[in-house]
């Protein structure tokens, strides 16, 4: 058995030798320190690791192997030929940043971030490993914690957006069903007062009821693509997005473009409605406070994934800085585009600087379903 040797160093005057302040180092180092023969057995374990590795459960205390353990981020058992020390003086091959598991007799888990390196000796052979320790028990727990908060926060909101899109569909719906057929109505009976009463003073304030009720008509439709458009669940996004613009009418001092690539495919509703509410709110961000004087949208449409941007020739921001504002301000439109494509298995990025304009960037990779 190859063991690992140093040459002793000599003392210069008024100091300790080289070899009794090195062994002093590791003695206070916070961090476990363990060296390893090509055995696996234990060579030398500074004060730290001796204390984080005390009292472990059906562990030989000179070998790794012989320990209990298991992966921390997955709660699988550890075979004897899965620790580092083993893979790293097999390979020759540095195993760095490990998280694994053990147990205490007490029943106590400690996770430990654990790197092993192994050692080369003087003829190029692999007489041990040098195996460094850190009890991370605390600093994995809380991040277990935090990313279950996240996921309870990520399904919440998805939950939060469902019923927000249901409520907005069954709203659209009603205005169309219910206000929209009386609408509907009232304007045939002006035009029927229109049309029987001549030319008189009753004929004119008939006409001009009748075009009232054509703009209330068209206040009510506006209000309806709003909220949900209607061609959003019967025939998909890209007809929504059509609907969007056409509402839109002709507008004197900004021109918006929508271009397609590809057929009209369906996707999942998630997608479609998350696809839909990015572009609006794109838009709507660009009229508001752009100051441009066009906006292209762009849509790509393929059976496995679904691409859409919005581009505006404003004056542009800072990304960054407008998201952490709006966010401090109560607003959440700009942080919302992202959250919206994570929910719904996507991305989004904002692309922008001072002068530049901005652009929305939104991918879905999905199955499509049938057109």
């Amino acid at each position: 058995m190859t063991r690992l040797t140093t040459s002793p160093s000599p003392a210069r005057a008024g100091h300790a030798p080289a070899d009794t302040l090195f062994t002093q180092v590791l003695a206070h180092l916070p961090e476990g320190v363990w060296v390893c023969d090509e055995q696996s057995h234990t060579l030398h374990r500074n004060p730290a690791a001796i204390a984080i590795w005390d009292g472990v459960r059906n562990a030989d205390v000179s070998r790794f192997p012989g320990c209990l353990g298991w992966w921390a981020d997955t709660g699988r058992p550890i075979g004897d030929d899965e620790w580092g020390t083993t893979r790293a003086l097999k390979a020759g091959e540095a195993v760095m940043d490990e998280r694994v598991e053990i147990e205490t007799t007490e029943g106590v888990r400690k996770v430990l971030l654990t790197s092993y390196i192994p050692l080369k000796g003087g003829d190029g052979a692999r007489p041990g490993c040098l195996v460094l320790i850190k009890d991370i028990t605390t600093l994995h727990r809380t991040e277990q914690r935090l990313r279950g908060a996240e996921a309870s926060l990520r399904a919440l909101s998805q939950r939060l957006l469902q019923v927000q899109e249901a409520e907005r569909q069954h709203i659209a719906q009603e205005l169309h069903d219910d206000i929209g057929q009386v609408v509907a109505a009232m304007r045939l009976h002006l035009a029927h007062m229109v049309e029987v009463a001549g030319d008189g003073a009753v004929a004119g304030l008939a006409g001009r009821v009748l075009q009232m009720s054509d703009q209330l008509g068209a206040r009510v439709r506006q209000i309806g693509r709003g909220l949900r458009p209607l061609e959003l669940d019967d025939f998909g996004v890209l007809a929504a997005l059509r609907s969007l613009v056409a509402s839109l009418g002709q507008l004197p001092t900004l021109v918006v473009r929508l271009q397609a690539e590809g057929g009209a495919l369906r996707y999942p509703p998630e997608v479609e409605t998350a696809a839909f509410r990015i572009v609006q709110e794109a838009l709507s961000n660009a009229m508001r406070h752009s100051a441009c004087t066009a906006v292209d949208i762009r849509v790509s449409m393929a059976p496995a994934r679904l691409q859409l941007s919005v581009t505006d020739d404003g004056v542009g921001f800072e990304p960054e800085r407008a998201v952490v504002a709006a966010l401090r301000n109560g607003h959440i439109g700009l942080a919302g585009l992202q959250e919206r494509a994570r929910l719904a298995g996507g991305s989004c990025e904002l692309r922008s600087g001072a002068g530049q304009g901005t652009t929305v960037h939104a991918v879905f990779d999905t199955g499509a379903l049938a057109p």
